[in-house]
């Protein structure tokens, strides 16, 4: 049964991880709260953490509340990934950076936390489709 579920689980977990750790790391005085920020981008803040706990929220829906299916598993696998591959896009624009003045964002072997977890989602969401796929298709 494990076996089975292996991919819908990895996928679970990127999809856990996609409604808790944006609250927990942007719920804060370091972002929504800042004082830095001006009331527009607050409101953005506060937009992009509620549509990140809803999508993750239909992404369990989508694996465990309906039949197992091809369709539905990529639907799910595909909201982790939509929203953390954007990590990767985002440094790229001018006038952006991975952290504010005065907020350092830890880093592990030199390389940002955030870019970090964003990437273990990513791959966690892809290769849970991928093993999903790979089992379906050996039925």
């Amino acid at each position: 049964m494990l076996r089975e579920n292996t991919g819908r689980l990895l996928i679970s977990v990127a999809a856990v991880v996609t409604a808790v750790a944006p609250v927990r790391a942007d719920w804060s005085a370091s972002h929504v709260f800042s004082s830095q920020w001006s009331p527009h981008a607050r409101f953005h803040g506060v937009t992009y953490l509620g549509m990140a706990v809803s999508l993750a929220m239909t992404a369990l829906w989508l694996l465990w509340g309906w039949p197992a299916r091809r369709e539905t598993t990529a639907a799910a696998a595909m909201i982790p990934i939509a929203y953390w591959g954007p990590f990767f896009v985002a440094p790229l624009v001018p006038g952006t950076a991975l952290e504010d003045p005065g907020h350092p964002v830890p880093r592990v072997a030199g390389v940002p936390a955030n870019l970090l977890g964003a990437a273990a989602t990513t791959l966690s969401a892809a290769v849970g489709w991928y093993l999903d796929g790979r089992l379906r298709a050996r039925r």
